[in-house]
């Protein structure tokens, strides 16, 4: 079959074909021995959280502010300022805290997962760890694949809540809506269908980060060439999939959930 595929066409084919085996793969060594490897994910996840804090911070605290202060001069205009707490729990939510997130932690971790894999493939570390019975998908790719998964989700809601506290300076500091206004509209608009489409939304993020960053490392070749090229590869393909699911995770919500577009 892939012969028939033209040249131009194989490697994407391959490549595609290679990221879903090595999905399938930590999925089934994770539930069939859901044991062993928590220790190593704890670390990972720790790791995490040292060098993607502050990016993914940093990120949801100038977006939130920015659009969040674009957003509520818009509405003064229109002479509904208080209405900001209405539009942030749609923007921030659905939109900013996933692309933000996705960015960070693809940007930082997935990158350094990436480069790590590749470098010991190019250093042949993988075969040796191959020969003495070491699977290496259960050992260096299911621990980082989960603490991603986890810590994605974990940092969604952090960036949240940060982009929520900036529209709130936006709108009460640099403003004059009350803080009573904005948290009313909010929460009111705020519905259960909204966070867990958000968390199960980033979830499917870092699942793909993850995987993706995994399977490019695992593939790198071609020295230290071959590795920055594989990671480059990477992150780019986790930026624009990072756009791709969180339209698809907006559109699966409000077509399963139309409720959430009844602006209260």
């Amino acid at each position: 079959m892939l012969g028939a595929v033209p040249s131009a066409l194989l490697a994407p084919v391959v490549t595609i074909g290679q990221t879903f085996t090595l999905m399938f793969a930590v999925i089934k060594t994770a539930v069939q021995n859901p044991v062993g490897y928590w220790r190593d994910t704890f670390e990972e996840m720790y790791s995490m959280y040292r060098f993607c804090w502050l990016p993914t911070f940093v990120c949801a605290g100038t977006f939130g502010f920015l659009i969040g202060n674009f957003a509520y001069n818009f509405l003064r205009l229109a002479g509904g300022g208080n209405r900001l707490g209405t539009f942030f729990t749609y923007a921030m939510a659905r939109e900013i805290a996933p692309f933000t997130t996705g960015m960070a932690v693809a940007g930082v971790m997935g990158t350094a997962m990436c480069a790590d894999l590749g470098a010991r493939k190019v250093r042949e570390e993988l075969d040796a760890l191959r020969v003495l019975g070491v699977d290496i998908v259960r050992t260096l790719v299911l621990p980082r694949v989960i603490s991603i998964i986890m810590m994605c989700t974990a940092f969604n809601l952090l960036t949240i809540g940060i982009g929520t506290l900036m529209a709130l300076i936006s709108a009460s500091v640099v403003g004059d809506t009350s803080p009573g206004a904005f948290f009313g509209l909010l929460l009111a608009n705020f519905t259960a269908p909204e966070m867990a489409g958000s968390v199960i939304k980033m979830a499917v993020i870092g699942l793909f980060i993850g995987v993706v960053c995994a399977q490019k490392g695992l593939n790198a070749g071609g020295g230290a060439e071959g590795v920055g090229r594989a990671v480059n590869q990477a992150v780019v393909l986790c930026f624009a999939a990072t756009w791709i699911f969180d339209f698809l995770g907006n559109m699966v919500l409000l077509g399963m959930f139309p409720e959430v577009l009844i602006n209260r």
